[in-house]
Order: C-alpha cells, then structure tokens, then sequence
C-alpha cells in the first residue's frame, strides 16, 4: 500500500509563499464520480493513492502520487514525457 510520506513534506507554498500548508494523505486517484487523475496508474481492484496539500492562505491545492502510482506511470499505460 502506498504510504502518505512519498513525498518530501513542504514547508512554505510555491505560490504566494504563505508557510499555512495541510497535508492529507490516501486520496484516491479514480473518484466514483469524478475522472480518474491517473490513469494507468490504478489496480483492478484499488484505486491509485496521492497525497494532497492545500495552503489555507492562498488555496493552491497540489496532488503528489505515490510510489506505486508512480511505478505505473509508463509509455505503456498512455503516459509520454513532455520534454
């Protein structure tokens, strides 16, 4: 299973540089109703895991996948590199 720490944690936000960050951890990739944000990256059974991180100041909300979502991240699953 993923964990919630595949990810370096942050201490300031990219975007107005506000230090007011929350983390969340085993959000799932594919929602019942919504698109799935990785695709590719999701089990048969189990939906690919992300942390999310959400600055109370400005509300940039960002979406780290985890380990093993990113192993699925392949040319194989419909993923290409963009440079």
């Amino acid at each position: 299973m993923t964990t919630t720490h595949d990810t370096p944690a942050q201490s300031t936000c990219p975007e107005c540089h506000g230090d007011n960050l929350y983390a969340h951890g085993g959000v799932n990739a594919r929602g019942g109703y919504g698109p799935d944000l990785l695709p590719g990256a999701s089990g048969v059974f189990a939906s690919a895991k992300m942390r999310s991180v959400v600055c109370r100041d400005c509300g940039l909300v960002r979406f780290y996948a985890g380990n093993e979502a990113l192993a699925r991240i392949t040319p194989e699953n419909g993923w290409r590199k963009t440079r």
